[in-house]
C-alpha cells in the first residue's frame, strides 16, 4: 500500500471510531439511580414474601442492573442477567413519582416473550425462589 493509501485507511477508521463512540453514547444510562433501587425494593404482584431483587440473586450468574429514560419518556429500569448459555432482559417501568411500576418487555436469548410466556416463565422463577427459601429456613 502507498503512503496515501494508509493515511485513507487511517482517516477511515478514525472516522468509523468517532460514529461508533457517538452511536454508544447517544443514550445515556445509569448503572446507579433511585429508580434502580426503587425496584430491587418492590415485591412481586403476586408474591408479597420476596422482593424483586431477590429472586434474581442467585439464579443468575451475572446480573448487570441499569436506568435509562425512554425515548416515550418512560423511566425505565433493566436487568440482564446471565447463565451458562442463557441471558434474560427484563424491563419495568417506574412511573415518575415512585408510585408504582409495571414489568414490561422480557426476553430470553434475545427473544421477546408473549405477555403470557412472560408471566409463567416469571412466576417460575419466584416460585423456585420461594421454595429454596422455604427449604433454608425449614433447616434451622
Amino acid at each position: 500500500m502507498t503512503i496515501g493509501q494508509h493515511i485513507r485507511v487511517l482517516f477511515c477508521v478514525v472516522i468509523m471510531g468517532c460514529i461508533v463512540g457517538f452511536v454508544l453514547n447517544g443514550e445515556e444510562t445509569a448503572t446507579s439511580s433511585p429508580y434502580i433501587d426503587f425496584v430491587k425494593a418492590q415485591q412481586w404482584p403476586f408474591n408479597e414474601e420476596l422482593l424483586i431483587a431477590d429472586v434474581f440473586d442467585g439464579h443468575y450468574e451475572i446480573t448487570y442492573w441499569e436506568y435509562f429514560t425512554a425515548r416515550t419518556g418512560q423511566h425505565v429500569v433493566q436487568l440482564t442477567g446471565t447463565n451458562e448459555e442463557q441471558q434474560d432482559i427484563y424491563q419495568f417501568v417506574v412511573e415518575e413519582d415512585y408510585s408504582d411500576f409495571t414489568i414490561g418487555a422480557v426476553k430470553q436469548n434475545n427473544i421477546l416473550l408473549t405477555p403470557e410466556r412472560k408471566w409463567t416463565y416469571i412466576k417460575k422463577l419466584v416460585t423456585k425462589k420461594a421454595s429454596n427459601a422455604g427449604e433454608i429456613l425449614a433447616g434451622f
